[in-house]
């Protein structure tokens, strides 16, 4: 099928038997915006290793990948726009969108679900692909797009969006018109023949009504099982995609984190509101009150990092002698801040609790 009479070549690292060609919109690029580029710089980072880099196949995209970076840019942006994404395929080592469903714009917003909702309305709904029947459409998608999708993502066919069928509710209706309009009434001869054909037109529409109202809801029933599926997997492939970024960067800023804290810890326990102001935050943090202690040693029992807040939660064993050393288990929350003379902030007064029970 020809879609679209739009054609390219340049060269492209994607092997899968179809892919995504990423279109910018004019001065939204990542050559063009930084912040853009940091977040595909991001998603990079957070790639299990071996995984081919959006820097490295851009403009050109997996169906993993672009659901990546999709989700990603809505997390970022709320709402984003691209000037055109299309699918695209290999003949030999020249990409080739010729041929393929395209949709422009293609926006990213709130109600967006997977990259291939966009694309089936702009089969169904845009001029350019008028010349096209419904079916060729229809085995366009479940015959190659929907495999190479499903390989890509690692999901099953089940959890695929139905294909929206070709006027299934207008057809129906009409039928139910035009066989009540051709019914005969019959004339009014005696209550028995005129009562008899009614009574059996009026049987055979309901059982076709309620038929066709079965079918209906089996096949809305099959199409909502189908889409919690995909979003299931979706939001599974972000949740994983998010846990792995967050531990990235924690491991990227751990010892940086503990560094922060092992200068905090002593002034915490100085009693001296004074050495301690440098290491809280403006906010509710900058009540603390210091305590009256000597530290005898410091562990680390753990570490968190929270990428909504960006900040970090630790928790450390501490041996304090005060009247006598006793065991205590000290949580507080930490957040980067360059202004600061350490480059971290305390964001919460500590939180005291016996280790030892």
């Amino acid at each position: 099928m020809a879609f679209s009479p739009f054609k390219k070549s340049s060269k492209c690292l994607i092997t899968d038997a179809l892919f995504l060609e990423v279109t910018w919109e004019d001065g939204k690029s990542p050559e063009d915006d930084s912040e853009l580029l940091g977040i595909i710089e991001g998603v990079d980072s957070n790639l299990p290793e071996g995984q081919l880099l959006l820097e490295e196949s851009l403009p050109y995209l997996t169906f993993s990948q672009a659901e990546l970076l999709f989700q990603e840019l809505l997390q970022v942006y709320g709402q984003f726009q691209l000037k055109k994404v299309a699918i695209a395929h290999l003949e030999g080592k020249e990409v080739v969108t010729e041929g393929e469903v395209f949709a422009s714009p293609f926006v990213l917003n709130q109600d967006y679900q997977t990259l291939l909702h966009p694309l089936i309305t702009a089969i169904l709904t845009d001029s350019t692909f008028n010349a096209y029947s419904y079916q060729e459409k229809r085995e366009y998608f479940e015959n190659q797009i929907y495999p190479a999708y499903t390989i890509s993502l690692g999901i099953t066919e089940a959890a695929l969006p139905f294909f929206p069928e070709a006027g299934e509710q207008i057809r129906t209706t009409s039928q139910v018109r035009t066989m009540t309009q051709a019914s005969p009434v019959a004339p009014p001869v005696n209550q028995e023949t005129r009562s008899n054909p009614n009574t059996k037109t009026v049987k055979r529409l309901t059982i076709w009504l309620v038929a066709s109202t079965l079918l209906a809801v089996a096949g809305l029933g099959a199409s909502a099982f189908a889409f919690a599926q995909l979003s299931q997997k979706t939001e599974q492939l972000t949740y994983l995609y998010q846990q792995q970024k967050e531990t990235k960067t924690l491991v990227s800023t751990e010892h940086q984190i503990d560094v922060f804290c092992r200068y905090f810890l002593p002034s915490y326990y100085s009693g001296n509101k004074d050495s301690l102001t440098a290491f809280l935050s403006d906010g509710d943090a900058k009540y603390t009150v210091p305590k009256e202690g000597t530290l005898q040693s410091v562990m680390l029992e753990k570490m968190s990092y929270h990428s909504k807040t960006n900040d970090y939660q630790v928790t450390y064993v501490l041996a304090v002698k005060q009247e006598e050393t006793t065991s205590i288990r000290l949580s507080f929350t930490v957040k980067a801040d360059k202004s600061s003379h350490y480059g971290f902030v305390v964001t919460q007064e500590p939180q005291e609790s016996d280790y030892i029970k």
